[in-house]
């Protein structure tokens, strides 16, 4: 007989209740979980608003002014306003979400498979400690909501869309379709404009190529992390505690920041016109002429 045994791996998400039909996931029950502690966190650390801010107001107006000064660097002061409240939203969610895996409790509290102990000889009890053969007989009520795909690709879609939107009203619905189908370049580019409107039809396949790199990125790096904290956690439950949390903690950061970045980048991208880079090489080229011959 085993002490215990590793954790079933399961990629996605299991129900565990049906409230008048409706299939909740453990998945979308910790979703729920962190965007109710983001609000209490926010309505308490805004609700006072003090002019020498202090605790939990001083914190977050660290983390809010951090954050707008990092979107305003890379896209300015007036489109940085625009994009901070999506690109912000994206970094501080994605963040409480991936942490949510170091919490006790996480991936250990559930629902006893009662066929399980039922093959075993075990009668199932109100509360249980399970151990042995046994031990991973558990359907959890807790996971890591970013360790279901079906949010990573809702996120990635919401980002994607945002930025389409951003660009048709920033740009205009000619200019912005300009750069996915470039009639234009075909015939006044001569051979270069065929290069310029093949180019501008990858973009498309771009996009829907990021939809994939985003959820997939997210979603295979928290839930590999969350794999590797109950494995160890089986097997040297000690040093897992001290070696691989903080490592998660990190890696919980690092996967927020670089969704929520890689948004702003492809935002400021989205926004910024083809033709008007044309138009600045034009003018550097008729600059350079022009001093080339004031030189003579």
């Amino acid at each position: 007989m085993n002490l215990w045994r590793l954790p079933e791996i399961v990629i996605a998400p299991e129900v565990i209740a049906r409230p008048f039909g409706f299939p909740v996931t453990n998945t979308l029950l910790c979703t729920w979980i962190t965007i109710i502690a983001l609000v209490v966190v926010f309505y308490f650390g805004t609700r006072k608003r003090d002019m020498i801010p202090s605790g939990l107001q001083n914190a977050l107006e660290w983390l809010i002014e951090a954050l707008l000064g990092l979107v305003e660097s890379v896209s300015g002061k007036e489109k940085g306003r625009k994009f901070f409240p999506l690109v912000a939203t994206f970094i501080i969610f994605a963040f409480v979400a991936n942490l949510l895996d170091v919490f006790p409790g996480i991936d250990t509290i559930g629902t006893v498979k009662v066929d399980e102990l039922l093959k075993h000889g075990i009668q199932p009890q109100p509360i249980m400690f399970l151990f042995g053969d046994v031990s991973n007989a558990i359907v959890p009520w807790f996971r890591p909501p970013t360790t279901d795909l079906n949010l990573t690709i809702a996120m990635a879609v919401v980002s994607v869309v945002v930025t389409q939107g951003f660009g048709f009203a920033m740009l205009g619905g000619g200019s912005h379709l300009s750069k996915y189908f470039n009639f234009k370049a075909l015939f006044t580019r001569g051979p270069m404009g065929i290069v310029e409107f093949v180019v501008g039809l990858l973009e498309i396949i771009s996009e829907a190529g990021r939809i994939i790199s985003f959820s997939f990125r997210l979603f295979g790096n928290i839930f590999a992390g969350s794999v590797l904290l109950a494995v160890f956690a089986f097997l040297l439950p000690a040093v897992a505690n001290i070696v691989f949390i903080p490592l998660e903690i990190f890696v919980a950061a690092v996967q927020a920041f670089v969704f929520g970045f890689l948004t702003l980048v492809f935002l400021e991208l989205g926004t910024t016109s083809h033709s008007h880079d044309h138009e600045e090489h034009a003018a550097h080229g008729e600059i350079t002429e022009k001093e080339g011959v004031a030189a003579h």
